[in-house]
Formats: C-alpha cells, structure tokens, sequence
C-alpha cells in the first residue's frame, strides 16, 4: 500500500497508560486517509505488526497524529527512525465517549492483526 519512514518521538504517554504503548512518529502529512491500519514495521532488521492511527485524536479532541502500537513490543525506541509499510485501512478515526471505549475498539482492532 504505502511505506514511509518516521522518527519516534515522545508523546504524551497516553497509549502505555491505558494499556497500548504506542509510539509516536513525527509524520503528520502522509498521503493517506485518516484512519486506523494495519502495519509491518521493520526495526533491527525484524518485522513487526501493528496497528497505526493517523489523523485527529477526536476522542481527546487533539491534533493530527501518526502513532504506531507494535504487537508483542515493548522495547523503548524513542529516537529511532522505523520503517512502516500501511497494509490495510480497517476503520475511520472515530471520537469514543470515553477511555474505556476506545480500549474495547482497540482490542477489536487488534483481533485484525490476528486475521491477516
């Protein structure tokens, strides 16, 4: 689909707080659609899934944001430059009621990653 390469930069932490660690790139302008995909992501020369939100973060009513959660990851890489390859846009960007709601889509987001 679309592969591009991003520095990770710090965030806010709000990802690792309500239990989706996500890293957080300094590409704002990619020449997708806003919305949630599934990625690879290649780092030391290995291959991660993950999901990517990139546009508005309408439920915290915040900037555009490109942001990665890797599956099975937790390694701090803050600086390092990622390469990502957009598989799949799964859904819109979506404004949730609230933080417990977003954590149930996210945990159906990542039923996808299981399916590909």
């Amino acid at each position: 689909m679309h592969v591009f390469k991003a520095k990770v930069i710090s965030g806010r932490g709000r990802g690792r707080q309500i239990g989706f660690p996500t890293a957080n790139l300094n590409q704002t302008d990619l020449p997708l659609d806003y919305g949630v995909y599934l990625v690879a992501v290649k780092l030391n020369k290995k291959i991660y899934q993950g999901l990517m939100h990139y546009g508005l973060k309408r439920t915290f009513n915040e900037m555009v944001s490109c942001e990665i959660h890797l599956k099975n990851f937790h390694d701090n890489i803050y600086g390092r430059t990622l390469e990502v390859e957009a598989i799949r846009k799964i859904r819109e960007v979506k404004k949730f009621s609230g933080v417990p709601a977003l954590k149930k889509q996210i945990k159906k987001d990542l039923m996808e990653l299981d399916k590909s």
